[in-house]
Protein backbone atom coordinates (compact mmCIF):
# COMPACT_ATOMS: atom_id res chain seq x y z
CA UNK A 1 0.00 0.00 0.00
CA UNK A 2 1.49 3.50 -0.29
CA UNK A 3 1.33 5.79 2.31
CA UNK A 4 2.24 9.51 1.49
CA UNK A 5 2.29 11.13 -1.71
CA UNK A 6 0.00 13.06 -3.60
CA UNK A 7 -2.90 10.59 -3.55
CA UNK A 8 -2.38 10.44 -0.01
CA UNK A 9 -2.46 14.12 0.24
CA UNK A 10 -5.69 14.51 -1.30
CA UNK A 11 -7.37 11.81 0.28
CA UNK A 12 -6.61 13.58 3.60
CA UNK A 13 -7.34 16.63 2.55
CA UNK A 14 -11.08 15.67 1.02
CA UNK A 15 -11.62 13.56 4.43
CA UNK A 16 -11.31 16.93 6.28
CA UNK A 17 -13.22 19.25 3.47
CA UNK A 18 -16.32 16.44 4.27
CA UNK A 19 -15.85 16.46 7.95
CA UNK A 20 -16.12 20.89 7.60
CA UNK A 21 -19.15 20.09 5.29
CA UNK A 22 -20.75 18.64 7.83
CA UNK A 23 -19.67 20.98 10.07
CA UNK A 24 -21.73 23.51 8.86
CA UNK A 25 -24.97 21.43 8.87
CA UNK A 26 -24.81 21.57 13.18
CA UNK A 27 -23.61 25.47 12.28
CA UNK A 28 -25.17 27.29 15.33
CA UNK A 29 -26.47 30.03 12.63
CA UNK A 30 -27.62 29.15 9.22
CA UNK A 31 -26.59 32.42 7.63
CA UNK A 32 -22.55 31.69 8.31
CA UNK A 33 -20.55 29.83 6.49
CA UNK A 34 -19.11 27.57 9.07
CA UNK A 35 -16.94 25.72 6.08
CA UNK A 36 -15.58 28.76 5.38
CA UNK A 37 -14.84 30.45 8.46
CA UNK A 38 -13.20 27.48 9.66
CA UNK A 39 -10.65 27.39 6.17
CA UNK A 40 -10.25 31.59 7.29
CA UNK A 41 -8.92 30.50 10.69
CA UNK A 42 -6.92 27.95 9.96
CA UNK A 43 -5.41 30.25 7.54
CA UNK A 44 -4.85 33.22 9.64
CA UNK A 45 -4.37 31.81 13.51
CA UNK A 46 -0.86 31.83 13.46
CA UNK A 47 -0.68 35.20 12.14
CA UNK A 48 -3.38 37.57 13.65
CA UNK A 49 -1.91 40.97 12.87
CA UNK A 50 -4.38 43.29 11.62
CA UNK A 51 -3.35 47.04 10.51
CA UNK A 52 -4.63 50.19 9.20
CA UNK A 53 -4.36 53.46 8.52
CA UNK A 54 -6.15 56.20 10.96
CA UNK A 55 -4.24 59.03 11.98
CA UNK A 56 -6.67 60.48 14.52
CA UNK A 57 -6.81 56.93 16.34
CA UNK A 58 -3.22 56.30 16.04
CA UNK A 59 -2.58 60.20 17.63
CA UNK A 60 -4.96 59.11 20.31
CA UNK A 61 -3.51 55.95 21.01
CA UNK A 62 0.11 57.50 21.25
CA UNK A 63 -0.96 60.25 23.54
CA UNK A 64 -2.08 57.36 26.11
CA UNK A 65 0.94 55.30 25.65
CA UNK A 66 3.27 58.53 26.58
CA UNK A 67 0.51 59.72 29.75
CA UNK A 68 -1.05 56.23 31.45
CA UNK A 69 1.33 54.21 32.82
CA UNK A 70 1.78 50.52 31.22
CA UNK A 71 -0.96 51.09 28.33
CA UNK A 72 -0.60 49.32 25.16
CA UNK A 73 -2.21 50.27 22.33
CA UNK A 74 -2.27 46.64 20.99
CA UNK A 75 -4.50 45.59 23.96
CA UNK A 76 -6.95 48.79 23.74
CA UNK A 77 -7.19 48.28 19.67
CA UNK A 78 -7.99 44.61 20.34
CA UNK A 79 -10.26 45.54 23.39
CA UNK A 80 -12.29 47.53 21.24
CA UNK A 81 -12.36 45.89 17.84
CA UNK A 82 -13.82 42.41 19.72
CA UNK A 83 -16.28 44.68 21.62
CA UNK A 84 -17.69 45.73 18.44
CA UNK A 85 -17.49 42.79 16.53
CA UNK A 86 -18.74 40.16 19.31
CA UNK A 87 -22.06 43.89 19.46
CA UNK A 88 -21.82 44.18 15.48
CA UNK A 89 -22.04 40.89 13.86
CA UNK A 90 -23.13 38.30 16.76
CA UNK A 91 -23.65 34.89 14.67
CA UNK A 92 -19.97 35.24 13.05
CA UNK A 93 -19.01 36.14 16.24
CA UNK A 94 -20.42 33.15 18.30
CA UNK A 95 -19.00 30.55 15.54
CA UNK A 96 -15.86 31.97 15.78
CA UNK A 97 -15.64 31.31 19.54
CA UNK A 98 -16.58 28.24 18.93
CA UNK A 99 -13.66 27.53 16.32
CA UNK A 100 -11.03 28.67 19.40
CA UNK A 101 -12.77 26.65 22.14
CA UNK A 102 -11.93 23.21 19.28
Amino acid sequence: MNKGGLGSDMGSMLERREKKQSKKLGSTSPNVNAVLLEELHDKIKNQPRISFWDLESKVVLNYLKETKPKFSISKEISKVLQEYLEKEYPEIWAEVKELRNE
